[in-house]
């Protein structure tokens, strides 16, 4: 073994490039070195940490579920020489590999000499437990009651009077009491109970509390989800639930707590859009959206169910605008549809997307019609810019009068891509054929995909130069699977996972999906019909659907981090920071789509 070859390694590997090159040359020195073929189980049972130096292990449990993947630089062996316990864990090495043994003396010895190391372990241990636990469950987490309220017992005496009870209710400003005996619940009364029980029945101020109270009311432990509540609540038609602990009182929630504790949840905040009667209104709805990413995150929602909600909250402030806009300019002159585009269009819209927007008019946009319509789009376009939705950079908006035409005027626009299909011009215009009606006519709308679909089905001339396009940019991987960073200008180097990644997925199920005829625009819905039709083999619609949640799902944890770290919300992620798993599971995404362009190619451009 030389010496100074781990010595290297170990320097530029976390948490030993904390040490100076002596100590590291001792450390070195307690470290054996073992080669790994394809295929080898790799011994376990001792106490020593594993470091891998090259190749890649996939890590199973006693259940033969995978756990995780490790590659060079990941550790093994910790959880065994921190607690003792071992996992009955087996590792096989899938590439040829040198793996690094340190004993456990060195490791012991390491930890506590150097308290930096040891927390760097003791906390890799804890995200492992964390991790996994969360694989093997696969479980969808919300809010439990104990997440929006706390130990509040406020409780008077059966014996007590009602006159008591509403004073306690005022000084403590609540609207219902537990009532308790012998430290025992035995029910509560509220201020709706004061007045149609006790002055509505014209009984005095003296009445007993155990007179007028609710007794043997429902009641729910603090650890019950939030939903269940909800659920009890309605069925029995109540609004106040005492919360027990371990069958002892602990606090109240009432309705109002849950809708406080919802006002960041979509179904309220798109009730409360629908209900703005101005722009800074809607401007205040759209400022919550970062508290609900944030919460979607908290209950685990994956990506593609967030990029739903996210644009179907686009769509409500859209709808919201467009009728705030026609109070103001008056009815419109004639029948139109509001059109979306790309990831709107598909309801895959992440929390950093712009506009990209147009409208389908049934008379050609002349005189008053056009003047309506531009004063339409301009009022819609710039209120969704003060809601968050920022302006197309390449003006693919309805404010552009050039995307403001009749149905025929779109026919001729579609039918000049599909039949002179330049490079350059599908380019630009491959997301207008993602395209969704937001508010207005939908038989308008639906006339224009027909036509769309009749000109794209089985066109070759047209698909060749369609899967030509969406072949100019590959995924950044290079011959030896190795990540290829990109900078971003401003200092930052990383993968752009929408436009080295999702985009890309989102361009080849585009071509087979025109191909084919099929109006579903959603990505992944695509992929179903694809399977479904026999349009694709459905290992390889299953393979990209894997990749593109994947990769959607690396993204949207990555926005979330944005947001918690304050900083501005971006697709350039560093591969660095993500797990073993992680970027084994991103590398393997990456190879679908290279699979996937040279399948496209094959397919689709082919001489003529």
């Amino acid at each position: 073994m030389e010496v100074a070859e781990v010595t290297t390694f170990l320097a530029g590997t976390t948490p030993f490039d904390q040490l100076d090159h002596a100590q590291l040359a001792s450390l070195a020195g307690n470290i054996s070195v073992y080669y790994c073929q394809n295929g080898e189980t790799v011994q376990l049972s001792a106490e020593r940490l594993m470091i891998v130096r090259t190749g890649i292990f996939a890590l199973y449990s006693d259940q033969q579920t995978l756990l995780t993947k490790l590659e060079e630089g990941d550790f093994y062996g910790y959880q065994l020489l921190l607690t003792g316990l071992s996992d009955n864990d087996k590792l096989v090495c899938e590439e040829d590999g040198l793996v690094y043994w340190l004993s456990a003396d060195a490791f012991h010895q390491l930890r506590y000499q150097y308290k930096n190391i040891d927390i760097f372990f003791q906390r890799l241990f804890s995200r492992r437990l964390h991790q996994y636990k969360a694989q093997q469950q696969n479980s969808r987490f919300t809010l439990k009651i104990s997440d929006i309220v706390q130990a509040r017992k406020i409780a008077i005496s059966g014996e007590h009077s009602v006159q008591q009870a509403a004073a306690l209710m005022t000084e403590k400003r609540v609207s219902s009491l537990l009532v308790e005996q012998h430290e025992r619940l035995v029910g509560i009364i509220t201020d709706r109970d004061l007045r149609s029980r006790v002055l509505a029945a014209d009984l005095p101020a003296q009445t007993a509390v155990k007179q007028v109270m609710t007794a043997k009311p429902h009641t729910i432990d603090k650890h019950a989800y939030l939903f269940e509540a909800v659920q009890l609540m309605s069925r029995h038609n109540v609004h106040h639930l005492p919360v027990l602990d371990k069958q002892q009182s602990y606090s109240m929630i009432t309705a109002t707590d849950i809708i406080r504790s919802q006002q960041d949840h979509p179904v309220y905040l798109i009730g409360e859009i629908h209900r703005q009667t101005s722009v800074d209104g809607l401007e205040h709805c759209a400022s919550q959206v970062s508290s609900l990413a944030l919460t979607l995150g908290k209950q685990q929602v994956p990506a593609h169910e967030a990029g739903h909600i996210i644009t179907t909250i686009t769509d409500a402030l859209t709808q919201r605008l467009i009728t705030l806009a026609q109070l103001e300019l008056g009815p419109p002159p004639c029948v139109f549809s509001w059109l979306a585009f790309g990831s709107q269009g598909r309801m895959d819209q992440s929390l950093n997307a712009d506009q990209d927007n147009a409208l389908l008019l049934e008379k050609e946009p002349v005189g008053e019609v056009a003047a309506y319509f531009a004063a339409l789009a301009d009022f819609v376009c710039q209120g969704l810019a003060r809601c968050g939705i920022i302006l197309c950079p390449g003006n693919i908006m309805a404010s552009n009068s050039a995307l403001r035409l009749s149905l025929k005027g779109w026919s001729g626009q579609f039918a000049k891509w599909v039949t002179s299909p330049t490079p350059e011009a599908l380019l630009k215009s491959s997301i207008f054929f993602d395209l969704r009606v937001i508010e207005g006519s939908k038989g308008l709308f639906n006339a224009l995909q027909q036509d769309i679909l009749a000109r794209t089905t089985d066109n070759a001339l047209f698909l060749y130069h369609l899967a030509q396009t969406a072949l100019q940019r590959t995924a950044p991987l290079s011959f030896l699977r190795n990540f290829i960073l990109e900078h971003d200008g401003k200092q930052k180097k990383g993968l752009d996972l929408k436009k080295r990644g999702i985009s890309l997925i989102t361009d080849i199920v585009r071509v087979y999906a025109l191909s084919a005829g099929i109006s579903e625009i959603n990505t992944r819905q695509r992929l179903v019909q694809l399977a479904n039709k026999g349009i694709m083999d459905s290992k390889d619609t299953q393979n990209l659907s894997d990749a593109f949640d994947v990769l959607a799902q690396l993204r949207w944890d990555k926005h979330q981090h944005d947001l918690i770290q304050g900083h501005d919300v971006s697709n350039l992620l560093d591969p660095n920071v993500l797990s073993g798993l992680q970027r084994h599971q991103l590398k393997d995404s990456l190879t679908v789509i290279n699979d996937a362009q040279s399948s496209l190619k094959h397919r689709f451009c082919r001489d003529l």
